[in-house]
């Protein structure tokens, strides 16, 4: 998991205790900063674990049926990398002893001590816990698949400079082409009317106009490529429409989406709209690999719907009736109040958990290993916007939504 990617994943912390007073407690003072999700015993705790990845677990002690020093054994079985802080009102030298192996963050005693020694200290326990997890991640994909990582990323360089290579190449032949056609005009000007009567010149003279006419066409095309978020992309900005339409392009060839009956049908509403703080090739990596998630979960001879629409306020985008179950990244670091655009993916394929999401967005999701979302991240990020997701159980279709500042 990179820093950018860690910085728009939201901080999110199982609570495993019998007491609702402890559930209040915690929701009171945690809520506010971090995603909360609560179990009353250590059987939904651990159902809990195989649903969603959290970043920390806070688990009491003394429970029916499963006590916490079980619960804790059985939830590293689930995830190895996960950190746990116990919480107990029985802070007893043998429950000390009985926790030093299970290598806990912590043992607090309640009731909960006070914001220094807690609230301050969970973003050092769930750094820990990311950090573990990455660990646990770089050791597990060790070998062939850092090869594998270690050629895609030459691949990814070798196009770009080859892209680069052929857009200065095209700025040349641009040059070349307005020389070529001033000395046809040139050529032209002299001919005059009596020449052009005379019958034996008037194959010249017509060839000669061909060439001017193609000359004039090739000019066109390549005024109209650099006129695009491809022709500047470093420095252009970030048109949504115009950049929706290329990244489809670009995600259905990368999917091999034309080949399996595949398309993507886009509703344009956010004309001349440029997104705040991205270029034209940020928000280029930042759709395509949306786009080709979608396409890549797709079934064969299927549509996948984009739509752009202007958001007077970003935060409306929350409050959409079909976006309200999303699952929102990077919520905290939005601009509140700032005008934006929304963008909503949907497709046919079916809906990922939010530990298979997120696992994609780490690049670590096999079913999408093919679909970077390095460009996504990176752009979400950059531009402070939103992303959300459906996902699974809440909804059973794929579909991504993008809030973006512009």
């Amino acid at each position: 998991m990179t820093s950018t990617t860690r910085a728009i994943l939201p901080t999110r912390i199982l609570v495993v205790d019998d007491e609702r007073q402890i559930h209040a407690t915690l929701r009171l003072r945690l809520g506010g900063a971090h995603e909360l999700v609560f179990a009353f015993d250590a059987a939904a705790g651990l159902e809990r674990l195989r649903e969603t990845r959290f970043d920390l677990c806070l688990a009491d002690l003394h429970m029916p049926r499963m006590d916490g020093f079980i619960f804790i054994e059985a939830a590293q079985q689930v995830d190895p990398a996960l950190g746990f802080v116990v919480l107990s009102a029985f802070d007893s030298a043998e429950n000390l002893r009985r926790t030093i192996p299970l290598q806990v963050y912590d043992f607090l005693s309640k009731p909960l001590p006070g914001k220094a020694d807690f609230e301050a200290r969970i973003p050092e326990w769930v750094a820990r816990t990311r950090q573990r997890r990455e660990d646990h991640d770089l050791a597990r994909q060790a070998g062939v698949v850092v090869g594998e990582r270690e050629a895609a990323l030459l691949e990814r360089d070798v196009e770009l400079v080859a892209s680069e290579t052929a857009r200065d190449a095209l700025r040349q032949t641009a040059g070349l082409l307005t020389t070529v056609h001033a000395q046809l005009l040139a050529l032209q000007s002299p001919l005059g009317t009596p020449v052009r009567a005379d019958p034996r010149s008037a194959q010249f003279t017509r060839r000669l106009d061909e060439a001017r006419r193609t000359a004039e066409a090739a000019m066109a095309v390549t005024e109209a490529f650099f006129d695009t978020g491809y022709g500047s992309r470093d420095t252009s900005p970030a048109v949504v429409d115009e950049g929706i339409r290329h990244a489809a392009g670009i995600a259905l060839r990368m999917s091999r989406g034309e080949e399996e009956g595949k398309a993507v049908e886009f509703t344009p509403g956010a004309a001349g709209l440029p997104v705040r703080g991205l270029s034209g090739i940020d928000f280029l990596l930042m759709m395509t690999p949306a786009l080709g998630a979608a396409l890549t979960g797709a079934p064969r001879r299927t549509t996948v719907g984009v739509r752009a629409e202007p958001l007077g306020r970003l935060e409306e985008a929350f409050r959409e009736p079909a976006l309200r179950s999303f699952a929102w990244y990077n919520r905290r670091n939005a601009p509140a109040g700032h005008a934006a655009v929304l963008i909503t993916i949907t497709g046919a394929g079916t809906a990922l958990t939010s530990a298979a999401l997120e696992a994609w967005l780490q690049e670590q999701h096999e079913p999408l290993a093919t679909i970077t979302a390095r460009g996504l991240v990176a752009g979400v990020r950059r531009c402070r916007g939103v992303l959300g997701a459906a996902v699974s159980p809440h909804s059973g279709r794929f579909s991504l939504a993008l809030a973006l500042p512009v």
